[in-house]
C-alpha cells in the first residue's frame, strides 16, 4: 500500500516538540512492505490543514494517517480542518461523546480531575466529520477517527505519543499485516575510502539494478566509517538482487583499498 503521513501542530513547526511520531510510524509501515511516500507537517491552521489534505488525496494513497490536534483547546483544530478538506460537516458522534464522558467521569471519581461533567471544551472532541468511525483510545481521552474517502482510508490519531501508539497498534497494525508486502534491507560498513570515491560505482549499480535503492551514508568523518544500505520494496527476487549488488559493491571497495566492516 501507498501511505502518507500528515503531522499537525505549531509546536512541531517552531521546534518546541520533536516529531517522534512520524519516525515511529514510518518504521512500522515499512516493516510490513508498505511504502511511505511523503510526510507533511503543518501548523494549527484550518486552511492549511484542509488544503494539505486535499493535495494528499489528489495523489490517491491507500492510507493517510494524521497525528496531532485532537484535544479540547481552541488550537486543536484537526477534526474541523479534515471536515473542511472533505467537504463534510462536523457532527456530534454519540459513541465518541459517551466514551469521552466515561473517561472524565472516571478521572473525577478517582480524584485526578477536580472539574466534573462535560464542558464545551470536552464535548468538542466528540464532534467528528460526517461518516466517521471513532476509534478507542485506551490511554487518553480523545478518540481516534477513521474515515473513508473514495479509495483512501484516513486515520486521525492523537499527537500524544503513548495515545498514538496505542491506537496504531490496535487498529492500524492489523491492517498493515493483512495487506503485508515484502521489504528487504541489507547493508554493511566500510572504512578507508570516502563516500565520494565510490559514488560513480554506486550510480552504475543503480542503473544495473533499477528495482533497488542503493544508499551510502557517512557515519563518522569523510572516510573513517561509511554505511551502505540496499532496500527493495515488493520485488519478487529482491533478496537475491540485493545479495548480488552487495557482493559487487564489496568487491569495488576492496579494489579501491577500502576495508569492509560487517554490521554486528
Amino acid at each position: 500500500m501507498d501511505v502518507e503521513l500528515l503531522v499537525i501542530g505549531n509546536e512541531i513547526l517552531i521546534g518546541k516538540t520533536l516529531d517522534s511520531n512520524s519516525n515511529w510510524m514510518a518504521k512500522r509501515i515499512t516493516r510490513y512492505g508498505h511504502q511511505l511516500r511523503r510526510i507533511s507537517t503543518v501548523g494549527d491552521d484550518l486552511n492549511v490543514i484542509s488544503s494539505t489534505l486535499q493535495e494528499i488525496l489528489k495523489r490517491n494513497p491507500d492510507l493517510i494517517i494524521t497525528s496531532g490536534g485532537l484535544g479540547p483547546t481552541f488550537d486543536d483544530m484537526t477534526l474541523e480542518g479534515i471536515a473542511i478538506g472533505l467537504k463534510r460537516k462536523l457532527e456530534l458522534n454519540e459513541h465518541a461523546f459517551s466514551s469521552i464522558k466515561k473517561v472524565y467521569k472516571h478521572a473525577y471519581e478517582r480524584g485526578i480531575l477536580k472539574l466534573e461533567g462535560m464542558t464545551k471544551e470536552r464535548k468538542k472532541m466528540a464532534f467528528l466529520p460526517q461518516g466517521s468511525t471513532p476509534l478507542p483510545n485506551t490511554v487518553g481521552t480523545a478518540p481516534g477517527v477513521k474515515i473513508r474517502e473514495k479509495s483512501t482510508t484516513i486515520f486521525i490519531l492523537p499527537g500524544v505519543p503513548a495515545e498514538m501508539k496505542s491506537i496504531f497498534r490496535n487498529i492500524i497494525n492489523p491492517i498493515l499485516k493483512e495487506k503485508k508486502g515484502k521489504f528487504v534491507e541489507k547493508g554493511f560498513l566500510f572504512s578507508g575510502i570516502g563516500e565520494s570515491q565510490i559514488a560513480p560505482y554506486t550510480s552504475e549499480l543503480e542503473n544495473k539494478y533499477p528495482q533497488l535503492w542503493i544508499k551510502t551514508h557517512p557515519k563518522i568523518g569523510l572516510s573513517v566509517l561509511v554505511e551502505v544500505s540496499i532496500t527493495a520494496f515488493n520485488v519478487e527476487n529482491g533478496e537475491e538482487l540485493i545479495d548480488k549488488a552487495l557482493s559487487e559493491i564489496k568487491e569495488i571497495i576492496l579494489n579501491l583499498k577500502g576495508e569492509i566492516k560487517e554490521r554486528n
